[in-house]
């Protein structure tokens, strides 16, 4: 049912005029609200009017104040208030914010002001900006002009204050004259003058913003009243609008949106309702239409029951179905999926996947790879079978996929697919293509027999390793193959193994048909059916002859020394734990470790080929010693380690090892030379108290070797217990040397050494010293021994030279020249570069002259080289330095020593000195000495002179040159120049007659710097 059209045009007018009586409302408003803003700024002027206007006045009465304080008090602040007060009324000065109100009385005597500075503008143009009317202003300038008059008569009251008058009676009536001048009856009615303009104005104003205000309120009154008006027909016509709108809808609003929303759920209107609804209204249509739609519904409720039933089908299908399948839209949203689908997804709902796309679902690749795949069924509108498969972290997946287009209405408006796991059947598909690939072209032979060991195929590598054809090779057994090299116990035990276990893997010799032996690597494996019944043997093998002696070449250059053939240190440890295995107390193993002594010498003299020929045939007359059990071994250059298993005691491990010294110790004959060395030789004996390995005994006999060293070489040293604990302090002592020479913490004493008949300081001997953080001072001989024959030792020796160098250098500022010693040890002395070293020290010390520096030689069989000593000691002299035999007479050779090297001083040993004069036999000796020095021209010093006798012992046999604690005790350098200034001799040795063996006045005058430092 329709609405009438005029009711729908006489709502729309009633609209309308409402709209317009709104508009209107709201400009009266506007107009109401302005009218009341004006009542406020008529106010606001009003005051601000008279604020204006009090401030010229108040600005008079402050001068009058002002000018009157300074009178009374003479204190300038009044008179400087009062000329600013004129400056900020005049804008000369800036105006204060809030000028108005007070003040001046709250600015202290310290001149603080209450509010800050304003902007510069006179009070005249500031009543212009206000507004006043042109006669408001004419009687303001008129206040003005009598305010400025009134102020020049107070500046003259205050200039009387001013005059510089001496007399104080002059003084105090100045300033009555000028207090009358601000209060007699002449100021007054300057101030008359002042304020009647003023109170004028303020009657002017008064009246006239009165005025304004009033206007402003009357205006106000009628916008108000018009306001209220407006306000009520508004409403009325808002009222008939409501009216006309509710028999329009033939309902209220609340009512027939309540009618709506049951229709919306389906809800019928009521006969009741519709015979209230007004013929027409909207209400009334509803009803109608409501009927219409409830019979609508019903069919669309059957329509839906059925498709239900009908989805329900195709859902029991498509789940049924025990592959993947989905159905998408053209855009690639899954439409539709079966319980399969959702499965591997984790998801049991398959409305979860619904809505989503591959990207969603899959990884990025996996996802590209079916979206190219949809648009290409789309495109060509015809199915595709794709194969594809997908990799997880554990399992490769194979998967067959079919696609087909969803044609409707002549336009294709998604895919329709379904996928299959097939990995089971590619897997088998692949093995059975590989297995035949690999048979035919595996560069392995493989042979397959029969459960009696009867071959029923072999492969083309077969047929080229071994040489047999598959014709010849089917129908026999692999025997056909066997070797002579062969035993026949490792076809049984491999046939066994074969039968027990169902698998043998190893090496062998077989033979070709050629006749040939090949090595081979065979692997046997027994094949059996579902029901664990053997079907078959399948070999695979492979000729690993080429390696197989590759292996054995890398062994035995791996575990064989390549010069002289002997087994290496891998092969010696292997051996060696194989014979410990077997050792017993009754079948004793001896491991000797042999290094040669003066080896190092050929090498040096005669070159390294030549060492090489004499190690290559000490090899081999050391092997023409040893039995087949026994083990001769080369683990570095001139090392060796023999094994001796079986001993039944150590005495046979000894005899065999003195053999071998002997052995060692006949010359041999390289080429035009005789060359010999001798043998130390550590020796250790297994089975042991301790668990030992094998390691750890070849460090015993080599720790053993090491003593044998020490003990002179040429000499077998058996280890034990507390060797090894003296070879790990003698460790622990050169790495504590070493870090102390590293850490500065070593340090030369020197002990003079003086011509005892005339009391001249001839030199010193410096005697190293440990300065030890623990330990405290150390003396040299509880650590030089430990470095003697020690690279450390080298390197300690070269400090002391540059040291004792230094210090001379130092003493030569001083204005102190005197000779230094250096006590040289023979291993030190024989290093290769020692002159060359030597050499570069004296030219960094080059303000030293060379002949300052003198070399001591202790006499020690350690000199074991004299001719290459004595090349090193000419080298050393033609650069200027000498040399002098320390301690001689104490060792074995003595004479030679004299005879061959060119020392011109000879050391007496303190041993002889200090028991001369109660042993007739030291005195003898002492003399002899003497006597071989005088005759070789040699210059003699005596060491070990503790008494004021020694010393005159000394003198009556010759000998003038001495020292020891009887003369000085050792001393830091620092010491040595005041004990030189203090030092004098004993009487009786400046007394006493000197005997027969004088020498010669012109004798050297040497400092000792010992490098060996005997512990003086």
């Amino acid at each position: 049912m329709q609405v009438k059209r005029y009711s729908t045009s006489e709502l729309t007018l009633r609209f309308w005029a409402a709209i317009a009586l709104l508009f209107t409302f709201s400009a009266i408003f506007v107009a109401y609200v302005y009218a009341e803003k004006r009542i406020d700024a008529a106010n606001d002027q009003r005051v601000y009017s008279l604020k204006i206007i009090g401030e010229l006045r108040q600005s008079s009465d402050d001068l009058t104040r002002m000018v009157r304080s300074y009178i009374a008090t003479g204190e300038h602040r009044y008179k400087n208030h009062f000329n600013e007060i004129i400056a900020i009324r005049n804008g000369q000065s800036a105006r204060p914010v809030n000028y108005h109100q007070v003040y001046w009385d709250l600015v202290g005597e310290d001149n603080d002001r209450p509010r800050p500075a304003g902007s510069r503008i006179a009070l005249l143009d500031l009543m212009k900006a206000t507004g006043f009317t042109d006669a408001e202003m004419a009687s303001l300038q008129e206040a003005k002009i009598q305010s400025d008059l009134l102020a020049v008569t107070e500046q003259k009251a205050m200039q009387l204050l001013e005059r510089p008058e001496i007399d104080p009676v002059q003084k105090e009536n100045n300033k009555q004259q000028a207090l009358l001048a601000v209060f007699d009856q002449h100021y007054h009615n300057a101030k008359i003058a002042i304020m009647q303009p003023i109170a004028a104005v303020y009657s002017l104003v008064d009246e006239r913003t009165a005025d304004e205000v009033e206007d402003a309120m009357f205006y106000a009154l009628v916008m108000r009243i018009l306001f209220i008006l407006s306000g009520l027909l508004l409403f009325y016509s808002l009222w008939d609008i409501k009216r006309v709108h509710n028999s329009i809808l033939g309902a209220s609003v609340s009512h027939l949106y309540d009618q709506i929303k049951a229709m919306g759920r389906g809800e019928v209107l009521q006969g009741a309702e519709l015979r209230k609804a007004k013929p027409g209204s909207i209400m009334s249509w509803l009803g109608a239409t409501q009927l219409r739609l409830n019979s609508s519904i019903q069919e669309r409720q059957s329509l839906i029951q059925a498709l239900q039933q009908k989805e329900q089908y195709q859902r029991t299908l498509i789940d049924s179905i025990p592959f993947v399948v989905w159905l998408k839209d053209i855009h690639g949203r899954y439409l539709e999926v079966n319980q399969k689908f959702a499965e591997q997804f984790q998801h049991r709902n398959t409305s979860q996947l619904v809505g989503k796309t591959d990207a969603d679902l899959f990884d990025a690749q996996r996802a590209l790879s079916h979206v190219v795949h949809d648009k290409q069924v789309l495109t060509s509108g015809q199915p595709q079978v794709i194969r594809s498969q997908h990799k997880t972290e554990t399992e490769l997946y194979w998967y067959e996929t079919y696609k087909a287009p969803v044609l409707v209405d002549e336009e294709y408006v998604g895919t329709v697919g379904l996928s299959r796991d097939i990995t089971l059947e590619h897997t088998a598909d692949n093995k059975l293509r590989l297995s035949a690939s690999v048979f035919t072209h595996a560069r392995e032979g493989i042979m397959i027999t029969d459960p009696l060991g009867v071959m029923i195929d072999v492969n083309q590598a077969f047929t080229e390793i071994t040489g047999y054809s598959a014709k010849q090779a089917i129908g026999c057994t692999p025997r056909l193959l066997q070797s002579e090299h062969q035993d026949e116990l490792a076809f049984s035990s491999m046939w066994q193994s074969l039968q027990q276990q169902g698998f043998w893997s190893g090496e062998l010799w077989s033979r070709k048909a050629s006749g040939e032996d090949f090595f081979q690597s065979l692997t046997l494996s027994a094949v059996l059916d579902d029901k664990g019944q053997l079907q078959h043997y399948v070999g695979l093998f492979s000729d690993i002859t080429n390696q197989y002696q590759q292996q054995q070449h890398l062994e035995k250059i791996a575990l064989y020394d390549s010069m002289t053939g002997l087994p290496n240190r891998s092969a010696l440890t292997r051996q060696l734990e194989l014979l410990m295995k077997k050792a017993t107390e009754e079948q004793m193993l001896a491991i000797a470790y042999l290094d040669l002594d003066g080896f190092k010498e050929i090498n040096d003299r005669h070159g390294h080929e030549t060492g090489d020929q004499f190690l290559i045939a000490l090899s081999e007359r050391l092997k023409s010693q040893l039995e087949d059990s026994e083990l001769l071994a080369r683990i570095g250059g001139d090392e060796f380690v023999v094994l001796l298993p079986a001993l039944s005691d150590k005495k046979a491990g000894l005899a065999k090892i003195q053999l071998l010294l002997d052995t060692v110790a006949k010359p041999l004959k390289i080429d035009e030379w005789m060359l010999s060395v001798s043998a130390s030789i550590g020796l250790t004996f297994y089975p042991q108290t301790d668990a030992t390995e094998a390691e750890q005994l070849v460090r015993q006999a080599d720790h053993a070797m090491y003593q044998a060293k020490q003990d002179g070489k040429n000499r077998c040293h058996v280890f034990d217990t507390d060797y090894a604990r003296s070879l790990r302090g003698h460790q622990e002592t050169i790495v504590e040397i070493r870090q102390g020479l590293a850490l500065k913490q070593f340090r030369l004493f020197y002990q003079p050494k003086v011509n005892m008949h005339t009391g001249e300081v001839i030199g010193a001997e410096a005697l190293i010293r440990w300065m030890h953080p623990q330990k405290g001072m150390v003396a040299p001989a509880l650590f030089l021994p430990a470095i003697e024959q020690h690279s450390l030792g080298v390197e300690l020796g070269y400090w002391v030279i540059e040291e004792a160098l230094r210090q001379l250098a130092e003493w030569q500022r001083q204005g102190m020249t005197i000779p230094v010693s250096v006590n040289i040890s023979a291993y030190h002395l024989q290093q290769l570069d020692f002159v060359n070293r030597l050499q570069l020290l004296l030219h960094f010390y080059s303000d030293v002259p060379a002949s300052l520096l003198q070399l001591e030689i202790l006499e020690t069989s350690a000199l074991n080289d004299l001719t290459h000593v004595q090349a090193v000691m000419q080298a050393c002299i033609r650069s200027g330095v000498s040399f002098a035999l320390d301690d001689f007479g104490t060792g074995y050779s003595s004479l030679t020593y004299l005879k061959r090297l060119p020392a011109t001083v000879l050391k007496i040993d303190q041993s002889f000195v200090r028991d001369m004069l109660v042993d007739p036999d030291d005195l003898a000796i002492l003399k002899g000495i003497i006597v071989l020095a005088n005759e070789f021209k040699r210059e003699i010093v005596a060491e070990g002179v503790e008494t004021t006798e020694h010393g005159e012992m000394l003198l009556q046999l010759g000998c003038t040159l001495a020292q020891g604690y009887g003369i000085a005790r050792p001393m830091p350098a620092e010491q040595f120049m005041p004990w030189k200034k203090a030092w004098l001799p004993p009487d009786v040795w400046a007394a006493a007659s000197v005997g027969s063996g004088i020498q010669p006045s012109g004798a050297n005058k040497t400092l000792t710097t010992h490098s060996q430092h005997r512990a003086v």
